[in-house]
């Protein structure tokens, strides 16, 4: 027998069997491409991340930091105390997590097991079906209402014994629009299960729902310092929650899942509120002459945000062919083909002069479009 026979699997090993049901169906995340197929350097308004990065304190910060041989403050003390005086919660309310992803992870962990439902408002952030599905469980979608507008009363007729989780983004992703805060507190006040409330934009739009917090027991807020703070790269999100979850969500949250640099960045940066305040008022400012250039070219409709991008509605019944041809020319913006959003397309607000060059791009490249069809 030669050395090949001998080495030669007998049967056929079908690994994918051990792989939990519930995995093999669940809905990927996909995020947006990263490589420019032009060669050239990319464009990238396409993942809502600020164009500016870290603040001045934050970078000093991680220029100084010195300890990658040591492990993190497994209870991230002086970090959650950090948030809690920006947040105005109270630190031993506070779980971090390696971005928002990661928070909501944690939460889907905690309450959701096979055949348990979590409703969710499409369009919305595509990481929820992702989350609620890892955990083996159903996501209910009631879908916004024309215009975006949640759907209190959908989602309240949603509610069934196994709904563990109401999830609402706002302002919502990728749409741009605050969802009415009435409907909120319509949902929080009659829902018989824990409401969390997405705000990673709420630094662009100055609207917090955390002052339900202290009417309601069954809320939580959840946000990230990956876009007002320039942190995307460093995955710092966390969640204020309600006193009888926090010691379960101790009990699921993965241990040292917020890297010392990452601590030591996100500390800094609430240490440098000024200078974020002032990069917010700059993007919310280039957002709206943004969308008062987008307006200029004919057939092209920006809906209104309080975020940092855009949703452009063109004149087209599919935008998917327009977003490659600009991937084609370096600058990277998102389609979400689905759920009413064939004719959008999202854009981050860059800088002013990638601003410019997006629109220039998309003038051309939408014009010939039109000019071939």
């Amino acid at each position: 027998m030669s050395p090949t026979d001998l080495n030669a699997p007998t049967s056929a090993l079908d690994l994918e069997r051990l792989v939990r049901p519930a995995i093999r169906a669940m809905p990927p995340y996909i995020p947006s491409l990263r490589r420019s197929p032009s060669g050239r350097h990319p464009i990238r308004l396409d993942m809502n991340e600020s164009p500016y990065g870290p603040s001045p304190k934050a970078q000093a910060a991680l220029a100084a930091f010195d300890e990658a041989h040591r492990y993190p403050d497994f209870e991230a003390v002086e970090l959650r105390e950090a948030l809690a005086r920006y947040a105005g919660a109270p630190a031993d309310r506070i779980i971090v997590g390696a971005g928002l992803d990661d928070v909501l992870n944690i939460l889907g962990l905690l309450l959701i097991e096979a055949g348990d439902e979590a409703i969710i408002s499409e369009p919305t952030f595509g990481v929820y079906r992702s989350l609620v599905a890892l955990a083996g469980g159903m996501p209910v979608d009631v879908p916004l209402k024309p215009g975006f507008a949640l759907d209190a009363e959908g989602v309240l007729a949603a509610i069934t014994p196994r709904t563990k989780l109401i999830l609402i983004c706002t302002p919502n992703n990728p749409t741009g629009n605050v969802l009415d805060p009435a409907a909120i507190e319509q949902i929080v006040a009659a829902a018989s299960c824990l409401v969390a409330i997405d705000e990673a934009y709420a630094e662009f739009s100055g609207v917090s729902h955390l002052p339900l917090m202290e009417r309601y027991e069954n809320v939580a807020i959840l946000r990230t310092l990956s876009k007002f703070a320039g942190l995307a790269g460093m995955r710092v999100g966390y969640g204020i929650f309600p006193d009888a979850l926090v010691p379960h969500l101790w009990n699921v949250k993965p241990p040292f899942n917020i890297s010392g640099a990452s601590a030591a960045a996100a500390i800094a940066s609430l240490d440098d509120l000024p200078y974020l305040q002032g990069i917010v008022a700059r993007i919310v400012a280039d957002r709206d002459a943004l969308a008062a250039n987008l307006r200029e070219i004919p057939g092209v409709e920006p809906l209104p945000s309080a975020t940092n991008f855009l949703l452009v509605r063109l004149p087209l019944a599919d935008a998917g062919p327009v977003v490659a041809a600009l991937r084609e020319r370096g600058i990277f913006v998102r389609h979400f083909g689905h759920h009413g959003l064939g004719p959008y397309l999202r854009v981050t607000v860059g800088t002013s002069e990638e601003n410019e060059l997006f629109l220039n791009e998309l003038d051309t490249v939408l014009q010939s479009y039109l000019a071939n069809r």
